[in-house]
């Protein structure tokens, strides 16, 4: 899903002059597409984190459906760190009340074991992130949030897969996730579809690319082709 209809140059954010809660602001990215940016500070209650972690399991309960094999079962406390993070990162784009060094609290990094039941119950918001990223960086390209946010992401590089974050890929990780079927299997297929040429420098990606583009490599990716005899 990407950004679309809003009503700002970069079309990816809607404006709001009225508090509201993350969970509309998650609702209104996952239905619309468009990031709800208020006018005064953000604040999240425990019934808030409570609707948002209920509205998610939904969400990922309907796109699970159509998932390869056997879908990871949903992480709800990666899912909250998810929405917790692209719903501040929004606020923060459009105004700044504290002072840099206060502001950490609101990002801190997910503390669990990155399973591939963490990496897609965190997509379903945190694949949104990358908008958010990038539009910090046509403000501000050494912006100090740009930094915690990409640090955040290291570990989720299937929720940047398509947006050129240059984040690190820790092939050992990678390994492991894959042994997941339906996680590889969705890995694989996004890179092949946001044709992210730079991702199959890395041996792991480039033979599961291989694997599943097969004999139909040159008709869907001929960029794939060249930049195999580069390795």
């Amino acid at each position: 899903m990407l950004p679309t209809d809003v009503h700002t140059s970069h079309h990816f954010f809607t404006f709001l002059s009225i508090q509201n809660n993350i969970l509309q602001t998650i609702h209104h990215l996952r239905t619309s597409g468009q990031f709800v940016l208020y006018t005064n500070q953000p604040k999240i209650s425990a019934s808030e984190l409570n609707d948002v972690a209920d509205f998610l399991a939904q969400e990922y309960e309907n796109e699970s459906l159509n998932y390869p094999f056997e879908a990871p079962k949903f992480h709800r406390e990666a899912a909250v760190w998810g929405a917790k993070t692209i719903y501040y990162a929004a606020q923060f784009l459009a105004h700044r009340l504290e002072e840099p060094k206060n502001l950490g609290k609101f990002f801190e990094a997910f503390k669990g074991k990155l399973s591939p039941e963490v990496q897609l119950s965190a997509d379903i918001s945190l694949r949104f992130l990358p908008f958010i990223i990038k539009e910090l960086e046509s403000i501000d390209f050494d912006d100090w949030l740009i930094k915690i946010l990409k640090k955040n992401m290291q570990g989720f590089q299937y929720s940047a897969i398509g947006h050129d974050l240059e984040l690190e890929i820790n092939e050992e990780q990678l390994a492991t996730l894959f042994q997941n079927n339906c996680f590889r299997t969705l890995f694989i297929d996004r890179v092949i579809e946001k044709k992210d040429i730079g991702l199959t420098a890395h041996k792991i990606i480039h033979e599961n690319v291989a694997i599943h583009l097969g004999e139909h490599t040159n008709h869907f990716w001929r960029a794939f082709i060249s930049e195999a005899k580069t390795l």
